[in-house]
């Protein structure tokens, strides 16, 4: 959901979540126990967590980095 925000910030054909009409990405996780398509309400608030981290820290949280 960060990196879909980003690029929707960057790029204006693509989308990003709409509080106003209330228009969320579809979104899914996949893991060692495979595909999960997220319900409406998780995408919805995993957005909405998003913006608000958004208002406090525009450019977004920092990525851990690791050697090796």
């Amino acid at each position: 959901m960060q990196a879909l925000y980003d690029a929707a910030d960057d790029d204006s054909a693509t989308g990003g979540p709409d509080l106003t009409r209330r228009i969320f990405p579809v979104a899914a996780t996949i893991t060692a126990d495979g595909f999960r398509k997220l319900p409406g309400a998780e995408a919805e608030q995993i957005a909405e967590q998003v913006v608000r981290e958004r208002m406090i820290r525009p450019d977004g949280p920092a990525a851990a980095l690791r050697n090796g």
